[in-house]
């Protein structure tokens, strides 16, 4: 089948994967392939534009509690700022255990135009759980049904749900059972993190129970735990079915993953940014953060971002401790500045090592 057939224009960057053409996505002409995940304090509106320019086919917004949203607490939907549905396909997530306050959040930001209203039953935050959001709702079925029953009503864009494999024991059943109430309630797509509230981020995803939220249903599912790179995007479709691939954690610090991704399954070379285009695209970052949130609040926000640029460059023990220390953007562009000077020739070489997962950052 051409892309022409399937809708696409040669070039678009549509995030087609071998092996992947199944369902269309709801709402997405091109036909979304790698999504950004919800990320706690960094699927900011800066952060997320240049993952979606990075080749991102579609980005979701930091959650936003349906608490907050219908009790008037508008400084708590920080997530919201910056929101504009022009910069590229955008799912805007919300959280809660109530589904009247989940139904009127739904109904209010359907009415931006996201491509999704996004409902979260995933978050394993102790916070967020213990005032029944997040993966909390997982441990009732019912009450699951009735919030994505109540959200469809209200919205009026598709409504998806990201999930987690239950509470406590990851069993294909209690996937299926999860998976089954959710598309009865009339959502159009789901997302699902391989692993258990219980599980946290620790031991590794389990992708054969993706497997077993494909077979159960017939809406899209989105596969999302443990894809670092684009062999694991390969073996996850490849094992599991999914119609699409969720790129969390990898992808903090490290925007050019979803663009890696894509051009190494279509064959092709992809070469590492140098440092001296890492801290150009941290520069906006930050700048845009600035603008955003102020200063020096969205520098100093912005700091656990900035450290995780720097962890594939050399010779970043002195910027990274000046930048830790940083309040304005002008201090950050200097100390960015001054590290590419003393480096020398070698900021003009593709940053090839290996970085670690970033542990300070929470999945929505």
């Amino acid at each position: 089948m051409s892309l022409q057939e399937l809708g696409l224009r040669p070039g678009s960057g549509s995030g087609i994967i071998p092996g992947m053409v199944l369902n269309q996505l709801p709402g997405l002409k091109n036909g979304a392939r790698l999504i950004l995940a919800p990320l706690c304090g960094i699927t900011t509106a800066p952060f997320r534009r240049i993952c979606l320019e990075q080749g991102a086919d579609m980005v979701v917004t930091e959650m936003v509690s349906s608490e907050a949203v219908t009790r008037g607490k508008t400084e708590d939907c920080k997530a919201t700022r910056g929101f504009d549905v022009n910069e590229g396909p955008l799912s805007l997530q919300i959280f809660g255990g109530n589904p009247v306050r989940m139904a009127e959040t739904a109904a209010r930001f359907s009415e931006r135009g996201p491509e999704f209203i996004d409902m979260n039953f995933g978050c394993p935050v102790k916070k967020i759980v213990n005032g029944g959001g997040g993966s909390a709702v997982l441990r009732e079925v019912d009450l699951l049904g009735e919030i994505c029953r109540e959200v469809v009503k209200r919205s009026s864009v598709p409504v998806s749900a990201k999930i987690r494999a239950g509470w406590d024991r990851p069993t294909g059943e209690k996937v299926r059972e999860l998976a089954r109430t959710i598309e009865d309630a009339g959502v159009a797509m789901l997302a699902l993190h391989a692993r258990t509230r219980q599980q946290g981020f620790t031991g590794s995803a389990n992708w054969d129970l993706i497997a077993h939220a494909k077979q159960a249903v017939s809406i899209p599912v989105i596969g999302n735990g443990d894809v670092r790179s684009a062999d694991d995007v390969k073996r996850m479709v490849e094992q599991t079915g999914c119609d699409a691939v969720m790129i969390g954690r990898a992808a903090i610090g490290n925007p050019w993953i979803f663009q890696e991704v894509k051009t190494l399954l279509a064959g092709g070379e992809f070469t590492q940014p140098t440092p001296r285009q890492r801290v150009a695209v941290l520069l906006r970052h930050v700048g845009e953060a600035a603008r955003l949130d102020g200063e020096p609040g969205g520098v100093i926000a912005s700091r656990k971002v900035m450290a995780a640029y720097l962890k594939r460059m050399p010779d970043v023990r002195v910027l990274r401790a000046g930048l830790m220390q940083s309040s304005t953007f002008t201090m950050v562009s200097d100390l960015c500045n001054a590290y590419l000077d003393g480096i020398g020739a070698l900021a003009d070489v593709p940053c090839v090592r290996e970085a670690a997962l970033e542990e300070f950052a929470s999945e929505c």
